[in-house]
């Protein structure tokens, strides 16, 4: 009985000598996160480096994550996969033992996405250790939907189109009864200046009136084409139509 019970202790000695580094990975209550143990049972962690396959750990009960026995030397990644919630990624070193007959943690750090590798947050292991406890940050909650904005009468005035209405309707009511307020001599020169101005010629051309507009002499064409002509009266263009079939 004696002798088994040494030749346990003596197995226990040799695997204790060759136990490769652990990794314990926790999540600690947060103000994103304040109940840790509601997260759902298919969350899960891995661990991927440049060789090898993907080593994978389940969520245990005290909500904490466990990488025993790691072999593979060199840099990993450390990434928490949640249904809810999305955490930050971390960079894990390996490198063998000083007797390389295992593996001890030389570094731990936060890392960020779309950044280089060696660029990293602040160190997690002040020194070489075979076994790592550490907690990791929850960055924010996954929202996989868009709520509705309601109804805001406001949001209306800010429309252009909305705006311009609102203007040209203004003008259209408040015109007529600033002419009537109008200085009778004021209202003449307004009205003038109205006869004689391109686009009182152009309104009137388009209502009917032909290419020209006989009480202004505006030429159409000539507006349309950029030259800012003006054209003698309809009857001076009549005679001399009638001059050029003579001819």
């Amino acid at each position: 009985m004696a002798y088994l019970f040494l030749v346990v202790a003596l197995l226990c000695q040799l695997l204790n000598l060759t136990a490769a580094a652990t990794l314990r990975v926790g999540i600690p209550a947060s103000v994103v996160l304040p109940n840790p143990n509601a997260l759902p049972a298919s969350t899960h962690a891995t661990l991927t480096s440049g060789t090898g396959t993907p080593i994978r750990a389940v969520l245990r009960k005290g909500n904490y994550f466990e990488f025993p026995e790691i072999t593979t030397v060199g840099s990993h990644l450390l990434e928490i996969y949640s249904h809810d919630y999305v955490f930050a990624p971390y960079r894990i070193d390996l490198a063998p033992s000083s007797d390389s007959s295992s593996t001890v943690i030389t570094g731990a750090w936060e890392t960020y996405r779309g950044t280089k590798w060696e660029d990293r947050g602040v160190a997690l292991v002040p020194a070489p250790t075979d076994r790592l406890e550490m907690s990791v940050k929850v960055h924010g909650k996954k929202n996989f939907y868009q709520e509705r904005e309601g109804f805001n009468p406001l949001s209306l005035l800010k429309n252009p189109m909305i705006l311009m209405g609102a203007v040209a309707l203004a003008f259209t009511f408040g015109m007529p009864k600033l002419m009537e307020n109008m200085d009778p001599e004021m209202k003449a020169e307004y009205e003038d200046m109205q006869k004689k101005s391109p686009v009182a010629g152009l309104t009137q051309a388009m209502q009917g009136g032909g290419p020209a507009s006989s009480a202004g002499g505006f030429d159409l064409a000539s507006y349309l084409a950029g030259s800012g002509k003006i054209t003698s009266t309809g009857s001076d263009r009549g005679s001399e139509g009638i001059r050029e079939r003579k001819r």
